[in-house]
């Protein structure tokens, strides 16, 4: 019977304690692009590691965050990257459970603090990792969190030392061994704690394959949703197992200029090109090449020229590489800050496709984008020391007849022509140029809704062979008494922005030619919403008092209400289900006046968007208060019932040993 009883016990401690990490769980398998739903299109933002490199402080990477978000935001930029050397010397250092301890004279406040400031922004945060365990952790022993295991316990020692770039005294990890995986889920759970939204891992070789595994399961299990990045110069023989374990890739080694007074290099840009080439099959959504920064802002610091920089940002552009600023963006230069935000080229960067090289004829390449639509994306390069033309024939992409030809760079309409199009370019010059097909071109959308809530709608239209340049206008009303749009362009596309929400719009386009205008047709289209919101990515919750809970969370698109949701956790990470304690709210804040602070109580929350068609999913959850300290005393009071079980045992036997020999001893004596 004492034995069902300890049973029983033992089960429901297992259950009890699902709430913290076991070495006895099932390995899951993993991939990043399917588990945190990201990376539909390549990140953009800034890393810290071209410009700063080992002096990154919370003053700095603020002030880097507050360009990017007055600058930068607004065109498609949003992750503010920390990329290394945040932290005290591993070697000496570390936090109690063996991790890297953040350096508190460069982050005073903390890496949550730094977290919040970013997200207040309507930005995301990234952080560093490398792999290994840190020597510290090794010399002193450290606990593994959550776990009996310490650090000696897991290190494989016939590996000795990690050599990976900086980090010679980091570790190898026998991920075979208990308490291995623990100790990368503690690491991960503290990096999610700090609101991480990107995570580097860096030094990754063929035989680091293990490490990365353990850190994608790490990452799943926060259930936070964190872009995975991983550094550097990776084998394209393993492609498949990256392309499993992350949302992106470095393919070379860094584009910095080391050694000299300069960011970068043109030698160091153009080995690139055929790192695309060789790369390109295999970017996509969910993950994508990492060409790794561009620097092109600060001047003659960048150590390029003007050619050579239109040339870098045309070449990642095509890639469809992750575009990430490596300059000082405290410092920018006019010329370097319109190449990062010229919308044409970003167009080219976040259309969904990586280039493909279609010429290399010495020192000249082209590269292509083939679009859904049937429009081209075409960047001609010279990466030659002299002159030369460069030409991209039209029955090489299979265009049949005639196209339209626009520079994106200068946002100017080069006209039609026959056969292709030819560039004169000068050394290292570069022409990045949208082609249209003239038999691609058709009337869209023909009448019925463009999707969700556009701002801008494109109208595209059959090309006319009399005429070159076309009026187009737009209208509320079918008699076009109330226009609202009303230009000439040379192409039979035109962009039209500023549109109201769920607004019937006519639009009327005809044939110019000399003062003769002819109409080609009146169409409609109706800006409605036809999905519901996307999801809130995030959610803060931070104790005000001991009665109230601010809240806050990211603005969604096409949101136009959110519902907070609510739920208490127990000592025992018990709960019940989450209900509705606020609807309707209008902006992405709110203040819970009913949290009580409570002994052992945790309060958690998720948020939904709405809109008229519908909610969205639930967001990730925001816990207020301490959670280590309720997990921990659940721990305790699992780990007391059952040595108190034990002890009950152990007495039990001995009584019933003692019980038995007095028995004996009396049989034999009688």
């Amino acid at each position: 019977m004492l034995k069902k009883i300890i049973t029983t016990f033992v089960s429901c401690s297992i259950m009890l304690s699902g709430i913290f990490a076991l070495s006895t769980s099932t390995p899951i398998e993993v991939r990043a692009s399917s588990y945190n739903d990201l990376a539909e299109r390549p990140f953009m933002g800034w890393s810290s590691w071209s410009s700063i490199r080992k002096k990154p402080t919370e003053e700095n990477i603020k002030a880097a965050a507050d360009v990017l978000a007055s600058k930068f935001k607004s065109h498609g930029y949003q992750y503010v990257n920390l990329d290394d050397y945040y932290m005290l010397d591993w070697r000496t250092t570390v936090d109690e459970y063996g991790r890297w301890a953040v350096d508190p004279k460069k982050f005073p406040n903390g890496m949550k603090a730094l977290g919040d400031y970013i997200h207040d922004k309507g930005l995301k945060f990234g952080h560093y990792v490398t792999l290994g365990i840190p020597k510290a952790a090794i010399d002193q022993n450290t606990p593994i969190e959550g776990t009996p295991y310490h650090a000696k316990d897991i290190v494989d020692f016939s590996k000795e030392q990690k050599k990976n770039f900086n980090y010679d005294e980091m570790y190898a990890i026998d991920f075979s061994k208990p308490g291995a995986q623990e100790f990368i889920d503690s690491w991960a759970r503290q990096f999610a704690s700090y609101g991480i939204d990107y995570l580097k891992i860096d030094g990754v070789r063929n035989q680091d394959i293990a490490d990365v595994e353990a850190w994608a399961k790490a990452l799943e299990k926060t259930g936070r949703p964190i872009h995975v990045e991983l550094s550097n110069n990776l084998d394209i023989k393993h492609i498949s197992t990256w392309k499993q374990l992350s949302n992106g890739w470095r393919t070379d080694h860094d584009v910095e200029a080391y050694g000299t007074r300069y960011l970068a290099s043109w030698k160091k840009v153009a080995r690139r090109f055929d790192d695309v080439a060789q790369w390109q099959p295999h970017a996509g959504t969910g993950g994508w090449n990492d060409l790794d920064s561009l620097n092109v802002a600060n001047g003659s610091k960048d150590g390029l020229t003007k050619d050579e920089k239109i040339s870098y940002v045309s070449l990642w552009a095509i890639a469809a590489s992750q575009f990430v600023i490596g300059n000082d963006l405290t410092k920018l230069d006019d010329f370097g800050l319109s190449l990062l935000t010229n919308d044409a080229i970003l167009g080219v960067n976040q259309s969904g496709v990586a280039g493909k090289r279609l010429y290399k004829k010495g020192d000249t390449q082209v590269f292509y984008q083939s679009l859904p639509d049937g429009s081209y994306n075409i960047a001609l390069f010279n990466t030659g020391s002299d002159t030369h033309n460069v030409s991209v024939k039209w029955e090489d992409l299979r265009i049949e007849g005639s196209a339209f030809v626009r520079d994106l760079w200068s946002h100017q309409d080069l006209g039609r022509t026959e056969k292709g199009f030819t560039a004169k370019l000068s050394t290292h010059a570069s022409r990045m140029i949208k082609v249209i097909p003239a038999s691609a071109l058709t009337v869209s959308p023909e009448s019925g809704a463009t999707g969700l809530n556009p701002s801008k709608v494109t109208l595209n239209w059959e090309a006319s062979s009399e005429s070159y340049s076309y009026h187009v206008q737009v209208a509320t009303d079918p008699s076009f008494n109330n226009i609202v749009i009303d230009s000439t362009v040379s192409l039979p596309t035109a962009e039209v922005k500023n549109l109201d929400k769920n607004t019937l719009y006519y639009w009327k386009v005809s044939t110019l030619s000399g003062e003769t205008e002819k109409q080609i047709g009146i169409y409609s289209f109706h800006t409605e919403l036809t999905k519901v919101p996307n999801k809130v990515e995030w959610v803060l919750a931070d104790r005000k008092n001991n009665d109230s809970i601010s809240l806050s969370w990211n603005p969604t698109l096409e949101a136009e209400s959110y519902t907070v949701y609510r739920k208490e956790v127990n000592i025992l990470g018990l709960s019940s289900d989450y209900t509705p304690i606020a609807t309707d709210i209008l902006d992405p804040n709110y203040i819970d006046n009913s949290a009580k602070l409570k002994s052992g109580v945790t309060y958690s929350y998720k948020v939904t968007a709405a809109n008229k068609i519908g909610e969205s999913k639930m967001s990730i959850e925001g816990y207020s208060d301490d959670q280590s300290s309720v997990k921990m005393t659940a721990l305790l009071i699992v780990s007391f019932t059952l040595g108190a079980v034990a002890i009950i045992f152990i007495i039990a036997r001995f009584k019933s040993k003692s019980t038995k020999q007095v028995g004996l001893s009396f049989k034999r004596a009688s």
